[in-house]
């Protein structure tokens, strides 16, 4: 039960992070934001890495430099880079997506990495069952009446870079599950927002922006919370919570972020959708639900290390 009210309270904080990320956006560029988050969640995650470090022990060093033991084929930095990189592909997508998009359409299309998680999983040797893919059909209709403004495209350039952002929350939540069962969740965490920071810090000269602290300080609580809340806490609870959690249920956990984030922005920023946009969500959210339940397998990869 611990695991689970964890992974509800991040989806909460993040489905209500998309309306801070709206506001911030007007005041900051949305790389800077993107790098300033992840820095204010790395130090606010530091904090209970040390307390970890202390209550359970720092996992095995070997000069300095912590390796993977027995059964943990890859180190702690690769693994961190890794899912850094991934999170920083998700989050930079979707900052700059919401320049051009709402905060409720960016919170429901981002919910169909529920969607693609089971699919994606196929790599890691899970099977694939009836009800992913009735529940993917679902969803891409979903999106479909969604996204589509009746102007002969059937995406703006916004709903267009959420949808891509959602392969990388994909393969975060996938290489997050493998990696849990390395490494202690919170090193984990702690190491990808690291790695989101500076890629978010190194990326500013090639975008032209300019970071100032007169920015900071108009940006200072949509920053804050974003960064603190989001990045450090959240992604710290999603880590933790999912250490006691099928990938597949914690997807549904975490998939509520979507309905927080349409009620954050329909209540604080007045936003409204259609009713072939309301029509739309609600094929969406049947299709990420559909997905999470058992059904029947219709295709699964043996692991060739157990053949």
């Amino acid at each position: 039960m611990k695991n689970r009210l964890c992974l509800l309270l991040a989806a909460f904080i993040w489905g209500t992070t998309f309306l801070f990320q709206s506001l911030g956006n007007a005041d900051i560029g949305p790389f800077s934001f993107v790098a300033v988050r992840s820095l204010l969640g790395s130090l606010a995650v530091l904090p209970i890495l040390l307390w970890y470090q202390r209550s359970k022990g720092r996992p095995a060093r070997a000069g300095g430099r912590v390796v993977p033991a027995a059964g943990k084929p890859w180190p702690l930095w690769l693994c961190s880079l890794l899912i850094g990189l991934c999170l920083f592909a998700g989050t930079a997508l979707q900052q700059v997506a919401m320049l051009y998009t709402t905060v409720g359409k960016t919170a429901f299309i981002t919910a169909l990495y529920i969607v693609a998680v089971p699919i994606l999983g196929l790599v890691l040797y899970r099977p694939l069952r009836l009800t992913h893919l009735a529940g993917c059909l679902l969803g891409v209709l979903g999106l479909y009446l969604l996204t589509y403004h009746g102007d002969g495209a059937p995406f703006n350039f916004g709903d267009a870079l959420v949808l891509i952002g959602v392969a990388f929350w994909s393969l975060h939540i996938l290489c997050v599950d493998r990696f849990v069962e390395w490494y202690p969740g919170i090193y984990l965490a702690e190491g990808q927002l690291v790695v989101d920071a500076l890629l978010g810090f190194a990326i500013l000269p090639l975008t032209g922006e300019v970071l100032t602290w007169e920015a900071l300080r108009a940006a200072a609580v949509p920053v804050l919370y974003a960064g603190v809340l989001s990045s450090g806490g959240a992604y710290a609870l999603q880590i933790i919570g999912q250490q006691g959690v099928p990938p597949t249920e914690a997807s549904m956990l975490l998939s509520l972020e979507m309905v927080f984030g349409a009620l954050s922005g329909a209540l604080f920023l007045h936003e409204t959708m259609t009713g072939r946009e309301l029509a739309g969500a609600a094929l969406l959210l049947a299709g990420i639900l559909l997905a999470q339940l058992p059904g029947r397998v219709l295709w699964a990869r043996r692991d060739p290390r157990f053949r």
